[in-house]
């Protein structure tokens, strides 16, 4: 038997296995009554996650929505689809894959009732685990071995049940008043450095969203390790990364080659200068996480005050909830729960907070009426020239309108396509409309974050159109002239349950969530209190044309890890003093 022969003999086999399974998932979701849609390929694949993330141009031409059999198989599809299934199907539809059934919610209640019932619907620790322990046995041990999964403890990322309660009293402790303070203070003085440096481009520059990527990683290495950085020394980097800065910044921006990739692979002395640049960034982050939580632990011994980072947060909570005198007693976590959690919370704090700036920012340039719009609450709350001057007790909790600007743009552009769920081992019940649906145990449960926030429904007929505006209510009748009074009726709604769930709902929801929202309204703050942005245009465009463009360039976005634009590099920005 020739080769040609086996390896078609071997697809053949695949193929009549993986029907088998698809046909068995769907018998099972025909008892659940409600509309299937089946698809050859589980949107968890990692293999298809893989060839979509490494081939994005090739896949770009694929004409995925051409069939109702292929929409559902491209990464990311939940951000181009938004609420047109929910229009054809109703609300709630099982996608029917080989691998398992997912069953997706587009009603508000029933999205509500899922994410209330935490013990009942958990997170899919298994789905996590693929990637999260892979990457994080890569970037804490500088190696992977086969065993280490099963071995190495859980992060609060993918902790479930009593282990879940424990690690997030523990870790709940860093996130903090005081840490918001050095979060708006550092925020502040990075974009106020950032637009500084923007404003000598007197033709422009198409650097909004590698320098929100910037602005963000020095703000998490400030409140979490007291590392300050100037933000323009990004573009000097090292050709070999010797901070922790450095070390992150590369490890974030190649983790999908970190996770595909066998470590040692980065050790080999012939291969290009980049891929030895990332594997000296992993090992350089290994030894500065380790060498900080060593650090910390002396501190500790000698009865010294701590250095005050994130890592010195989690060492010292852990410690005295795991040997408190009257307290119910936490096991302490352990030098690799720590720097698991550590890990998570560079990847999670830095990605999604970056992304959101760099949509917000270039949405701000497409909406110069929201430019206005924004300025007027900072000229008004906010009327030192100098940002050292604006103190956070006093102007956080007042700058409404800016933190509307990030509420719309999760709204619409949330880093994450979703917040899957699992039954479990048991079978559920749960009700969508007047429909009551009994959920066989092994079934994902999808509140369909995408969908849900673009619902008219919730958001009105225009649930589509980026406008801040929309969170803010007047709380009186009675319109008024004068700015002061007007801003001082204002108050952000809030929206009904479960149609808004950016940073998850009930108690798991996001720890980090004050974190973002005050490094977003602060570097808000430093960049349009006296400035202004415009895109630049091309010869002979006018500018409502130039703006156009650029919101096309927002978007023109897709799903890799995250959501993010497909070219941000095409919208070129130009920044003026008012």
């Amino acid at each position: 038997m020739s080769i040609f022969q086996i390896f078609s003999t071997l697809i053949l086999v695949w193929l009549t296995f993986q029907s088998c399974r698809l046909l068995w998932n769907y018998r099972r979701a025909t008892r659940l009554g409600v509309p299937l849609v089946c698809v050859p390929i589980s949107p968890d694949n990692p293999l298809w996650i893989a060839l979509q993330t490494a081939f994005t141009s090739l896949f770009k031409y694929v004409p995925f929505d051409a069939w109702s059999f292929t929409r559902y198989c491209k990464l990311g599809w939940e951000f181009h689809d938004r609420y047109r299934t929910y229009a054809l199907l109703g609300d709630v539809f099982v996608l029917v894959t080989p691998d398992r059934n997912w069953l997706y919610i587009g009603e508000a209640e029933a999205a509500n009732d899922v994410f209330s019932r935490g013990r009942e619907f958990g997170r899919p620790v298994w789905m996590l685990s693929r990637c999260a322990q892979r990457l994080w046995a890569k970037c804490i041990y500088g190696e992977f071995l086969p065993w280490l999964t099963s071995l190495t403890p859980l992060r609060l990322s993918q902790a479930e049940g009593a282990e879940w309660q424990r690690q997030r009293k523990l870790t709940a402790t860093p996130f903090n008043e005081s840490k918001s303070r050095l979060v708006w203070a550092e925020a502040l003085r990075q974009a106020s450095d950032m637009r500084r440096s923007w404003l000598q481009y007197e033709d422009g520059l198409n650097t909004t969203s590698d320098d929100t990527r910037t602005l963000a990683l020095h703000v998490l290495a400030y409140a979490a390790f007291q590392r300050s950085y100037p933000f323009r020394s990004m573009s000097h980097q090292s050709s070999h990364p010797s901070t922790y800065r450095d070390s992150i910044s590369i490890i974030l921006k190649n983790i999908l080659v970190i996770i595909v990739l066998p470590a040692a692979i980065f050790r080999i002395p012939f291969l290009p200068q980049r891929w030895k640049q990332i594997g000296a960034a992993v090992t350089n982050f290994q030894k500065y996480m380790q060498e900080q939580v060593l650090e910390e632990k002396d501190l500790m011994a000698q009865g010294k005050q701590g250095s005050g980072t994130l890592i010195s947060n989690l060492v010292r909570a852990s410690e005295e909830q795991g040997t408190g005198h009257g307290k119910p007693r936490f096991k302490p976590l352990s030098d690799e729960e720590i720097l698991g959690n550590i890990f998570v919370f560079n990847f999670a704090g830095h990605d999604t907070t970056a992304i959101s700036l760099a949509y917000s920012v270039l949405l701000l340039v497409a909406h110069p009426e929201v430019q206005e719009w924004i300025a007027e609450e900072l000229r008004f709350y906010l009327r030192g020239a100098n940002s050292e001057e604006w103190d956070y007790e006093h102007a956080f909790p007042k700058l409404q309108r800016c933190l509307a600007v990030l509420l719309e743009t999760l709204r619409l552009y949330n880093p994450l396509p979703g917040v899957p769920k699992y039954t479990g081992s048991q079978p559920r019940t749960i009700n969508v409309g007047s429909k009551s649906i009994d959920i066989p145990a092994n079934t994902l449960v999808v509140p369909h974050l995408m969908s849900l926030h673009v619902q008219p429904r919730y958001w009105g007929h225009d649930s589509l159109t980026w406008r801040p505006s929309r969170w803010i209510v007047n709380e009186t009748s009675t319109p008024s002239s004068d700015i002061g009074t007007c801003l001082g009726h204002e108050k952000l709604i809030v929206p009904k349950k479960g149609s808004f769930i950016a940073w998850s709902e009930g108690a798991r929801n996001c720890p980090g969530k004050k974190f973002a929202q005050v490094e977003f309204v602060a570097t808000m703050a430093a960049l349009f209190h006296d400035f202004y942005a415009e895109p630049v245009r091309q010869p002979g465009e006018p500018l409502n044309v130039a703006r156009d463009r650029v919101l096309n360039v927002v978007k023109d976005s897709n799903v890799e890890l995250l959501l993010q634009m497909r070219n941000p590099d095409d919208a070129s920005v130009r920044w003026f003093p008012r």
